[in-house]
């Protein structure tokens, strides 16, 4: 914006010099960074990118699933994040400033799909008893298939 004062009397009016006042708010958020499903240790990616006025600088926050408090991550100060050897699922968001302020990223959501429940390492039964193997997983919507990975299958007589 562009302002002069004017300044009168009886004897006429003068007019000062032009002054620019620049307004800028905190930045905007115009790429967010976006909810994965990852296996363990795997590496993830996460980018973010913000528009404003001024120097525009980047951080990253993580906390758990079930809340809690906002961490920052140390020497995270650039527009991509790289998380490598994720062992449990967690959120983070992006913190874009400037000299206005700052603006947080809607949240990622990172899922680690993993098996919570493995099935019994070892068991005998009888020939035709039935056997339960349990193997539940860290998401809900998946599909378990069963895989045979040695052994013969013994004939059955009758």
């Amino acid at each position: 914006y562009m302002y002069r004062c004017r300044v009168s009397n009886e004897a006429g009016s003068v007019v000062s010099n032009r002054a620019t006042v620049y307004v800028y708010g905190p930045p905007t958020i115009t790429y967010h960074p976006l909810s994965q499903l990852t296996t363990v240790s795997m590496k993830v990616t996460l980018n973010c990118k913000g528009t404003g006025r001024g120097s525009i600088t980047y951080y990253w926050e993580t906390r758990n699933n079930s809340g809690g408090q906002w961490m920052s991550i140390n020497n995270s100060n650039t527009r991509r994040l790289v998380v490598r050897n994720l062992q449990e699922s967690q959120q983070y968001r992006c913190v874009v400033s400037n000299e206005a302020g700052r603006t947080r990223s809607n949240v990622a959501n990172i899922t680690v799909l993993r098996i919570t429940t493995h099935p019994i390492i070892s068991t005998t039964v009888k020939e035709m008893q039935d056997v339960t193997l349990t193997c539940l997983s860290s998401v809900d919507d998946v599909t378990y298939s069963w895989h045979r990975v040695s052994g013969s299958v013994p004939s059955i007589s009758r």
